[in-house]
């Protein structure tokens, strides 16, 4: 009974956080909208941020992000504001505070002491995105989150747009200064502005979001300390608290000893929760302070974590700390920090979500119910509106099956089917052209790729089968003044950053990069060109490029059979005649050959073929 009790409550708690996401979302196109609306007042638009900035980590993502903005802001897709994309500066892994102080000291270059007067959020997205591959190229805060509320000209959101808006009550609460967040985090939450207290606002330097969540979480996470005066319970409304300490990845001991732990009680159910972290706000005066620093000893030696550094550096229990106490950045931090104070915004309804990873992207998208319902996920935004997967065996539409996710994917035909073997079976199929119907054999996610017959390609059954437990991802290239494509694929529980110093220590495909080049009939010099240099999946060489998109898809999964082949017997599907590249290429490549212009030249013919531009 209990247990039933909890449910309903829960799920009338993410009823009540989808209600106000989508109340955030009304509010923010009428910021972006192209043109006005009767339904649209002055009154109700709310204030923005006076600057928005995408860090990168090097020149080259820094172009190819401005080359997006360009686009959505050409499509009427963004607010009217100065988006600004800094790059780190090279050969410097600076880390979300060094990366937080360079935007600063970039934008001071150009605005002077105005930058003080001015509401900045800062979107932490960099970086190569090793563990979520396709979104490599383009960067996840371009990845799309088919989000209804924010869908415009039927449009699928991107992660860019849910990030602008989502913090919106934040912006009309918060003074001059800095929101810091990643690219690949996401908070859903029912905020009470009501009771709140505004003065209190105005008194914080430094403001943090908290969320009520697990002991577990909590060991992963940042975790806020409240004075003996806080209340403990989750009866209270949200509300701004003083923060005593925090705790940076605690131990389960740690977090009891130095009283984070809570009890929330929900009718005759309660549980152990912490306060665990997310996005936070410098005030103008810490960002001065912190810039001063910066000026004066840039470049950094190494990187200065903002989660790490800056947040435990504050609290009233680190007023009598001393920088001898500390043996990294923090020892120069605190004497900057200390004094000032942090404030907890409690979100007694809320949820903090991470999609960093290949499983990650794959559970929130499919298992996730609390995250499709509070954003109001749309699960198909396909051509095919009636049900195109299919049951197993049995040939019947499945208009029962819930799971799975296809987005801006376009079926050739109303025929063409896709058969799901399970119905524990999660996936993504996303900015993909399908031609030819194929069952899936284990969790997917499928990204940019072409699937239709070739001239070149022989197909050796009519059946077609996608191994499963697998990522697809296909990327023009420019090699050697020629266009090319590349798919590359990897084991969605790979490790990516796994560095050996021989190939039978990495795996993929469920075998060692040995075997595979050995099947494969590879050389360790195609696939190994440095023997000095260590390997790791994201750069052995070990996929070909084809003239197009299709052959290239057909290319890896014809590697990928041979393998499967060899060790377990699997028939093979497809017989290849000509179109490979001599070339072998690794997914390192793959980014730094990339053809921009051309993928997203694919990407405005696939949204034709979906009806979506003129």
């Amino acid at each position: 009974m209990a247990g039933l009790e909890y449910s309903t409550m829960a799920r009338e708690r993410s009823q009540r956080i989808r209600e106000s996401m989508q109340e955030i979302f009304r509010r923010y196109n009428s910021l972006r909208l192209k043109k006005p609306v009767t339904e649209v007042t002055d009154v109700d638009k709310p204030p923005f941020w006076d600057v928005v900035v995408l860090t990168t980590f090097d020149a080259a993502q820094q172009q190819s992000f401005q080359r997006q903005i360009d686009y959505k802001k050409q499509h009427g897709q963004l607010p009217k504001v100065p988006i600004y994309v800094v790059a780190d500066p090279p050969d410097q892994k600076l880390g979300v505070g060094g990366s937080t102080l360079h935007v600063l000291s970039e934008l001071h270059k150009e605005l002077g002491n105005a930058l003080y007067q001015k509401k900045l959020l800062v979107i932490h997205s960099g970086g190569s995105s090793q563990r979520l591959p396709s979104y490599s190229v383009l960067g996840k805060i371009f990845a799309p989150v088919p989000v209804k509320g924010l869908s415009m000209d039927s449009l699928v959101p991107q992660m860019l747009d849910l990030k602008l808006s989502m913090y919106l009550p934040f912006c009309e609460l918060l003074g001059p200064g800095v929101f810091v967040t990643c690219a690949d985090d996401i908070e859903t939450y029912c905020l009470n502005g009501m009771t709140l207290d505004l003065k209190a606002f105005n008194s914080a330097d430094v403001v943090a979001l908290g969320h009520p969540s697990s002991i577990h979480t909590g060991k992963g996470h940042g975790v806020y300390v409240l004075g003996n005066d806080s209340p403990q319970s989750l009866k209270c409304a949200d509300s701004l608290q003083e923060c005593m300490e925090v705790l940076q990845k605690p131990t389960e001991d740690i977090m009891r000893a130095r009283g984070a732990v809570f009890l929330k009680r929900e009718g005759d159910t309660s549980r152990e929760l912490v306060w665990s972290d997310s996005v936070f706000w410098l005030s103008q005066q810490v960002c001065q302070c912190l810039l001063q620093w910066y000026k004066e000893n840039a470049p950094l030696s190494s990187e200065l974590d903002a989660y790490a550094h800056f947040l435990p550096c504050l609290g009233k229990r680190m007023v009598d700390a001393k920088p001898s106490d500390f043996q990294d950045f923090r020892s120069e931090m605190l004497p900057i920090l200390q004094d000032f104070n942090l404030k907890v915004l409690l979100l007694n309804e809320s949820e903090f979500y991470h999609m960093g990873t290949m499983e990650e992207y794959l559970k929130h998208f499919n298992i996730m119910a609390t995250f499709c319902e509070e954003l109001d996920v749309m699960k198909n935004t396909s051509n095919l509106h009636s049900p195109y997967i299919l049951k197993s065996e049995e040939h019947l539409p499945s208009s029962s099956f819930d799971g799975g996710m296809i987005i801006d994917t376009y079926f050739s035909e109303p025929s063409t089917k896709i058969t799901i073997l399970e119905d524990s079976t999660q996936f993504v199929i996303e900015n993909c052209y399908i031609d030819i119907s194929f069952k899936v054999c284990g969790n997917l996610i499928m990204s940019n790729c072409v699937v239709q017959e070739c001239h070149s390609i022989s197909l050796l059954s009519k059946k077609l089968s996608l191994f499963g437990n697998l990522l697809y991802h296909t990327v023009p290239i420019i090699f050697q003044g020629k266009s090319l494509y590349v798919t590359v694929a990897f084991d969605l529980n790979a490790n990516m950053k796994s560095v050996a110093n021989d190939l039978s220590d990495i795996y993929n495909f469920g075998c060692n990069l040995y075997d595979v080049s050995h099947i494969l009939g590879y050389k360790m010099t195609e696939v190994i060109p440095n023997p000095s240099n260590n390997v790791s999946l994201w750069t052995a060489r070990i996929f070909m490029g084809g003239p197009t998109a299709a052959e290239s898809f057909w290319l890896t999964h014809h590697a990928i059979n041979r393998i499967k082949h060899e060790h377990d017997g699997e028939p093979l599907q497809t017989n290849i005649d000509g179109c490979k590249s001599s070339q072998l290429f690794s997914m390192s490549d793959v980014v730094k050959l990339k053809d921009l212009e051309m993928l997203l030249k694919d990407r405005e013919h696939l949204s034709s073929c979906l009806n979506r531009i003129s």
